[in-house]
């Protein structure tokens, strides 16, 4: 395994302390769910660096990459779910983890069948994870303020259902133009 791949084992071991830390709903360890989901998210950046600048871009750390990606965003949405249970919270959750098996599935079947090139991730698929991470962030703090930051984790939420399911749309629509010239 590359060292990428560590990176990419390590956010998905941080998914359990961010959820245990976020579960007891005491300040610090709020604050510490938070910059432990912060780091987590950042490695997704990072590892993606390391494989490209050691020249060690495997199948397995793309695996690993992608796993961990949805892994995190999708358990720590379920989690805070759990704890935030408002009909608006849950179903924009539902929404986003539907997204997110509807394109891993996608995935696999065009990697089955087709050319893997066809699955390269898009600006706007960059762009609904750095949003999602961001809202996530937001949400896991709003305990803190919830006069302010609790409607706005909401928005953010929705936007990020939003845009994911856009993404979704925009996804079908390129893999199919790709796999009928194919």
């Amino acid at each position: 395994m590359t060292t990428a791949s560590y990176i990419s084992l390590t956010r998905i071991f941080l998914i359990i302390p961010i959820i245990y830390f976020s579960s007891l709903q005491i300040t610090v360890f709020n604050i510490f769910a938070l910059v432990l989901f912060i780091i987590a998210s950042l490695s997704d950046y990072l590892d993606g660096y390391v494989a490209r600048k050691m020249n060690s871009v495997t199948y397995l750390g793309s695996l690993l990459d992608l796993l961990a990606d949805k892994l995190l965003v999708c358990l720590v949405l379920i989690w805070l779910s759990f704890l935030n249970s408002s009909f608006p919270f849950i179903f924009a959750v539902i929404l986003i983890v539907s997204r997110e098996i509807i394109i891993s599935s996608i995935r696999q079947f065009i990697s089955e069948n087709y050319d893997s090139k066809l699955l390269k991730v898009s600006l706007l698929g960059k762009v609904k994870t750095v949003l999602q991470m961001f809202t996530i962030s937001v949400i896991l703090i709003s305990p803190e303020c919830p006069v302010f930051l609790s409607p706005f984790s909401i928005i953010l939420l929705w936007i990020s259902a939003f845009v994911s399911f856009y993404s979704l749309i925009k996804y079908v629509q390129n893999w199919s133009r790709l796999i009928d010239s194919n």
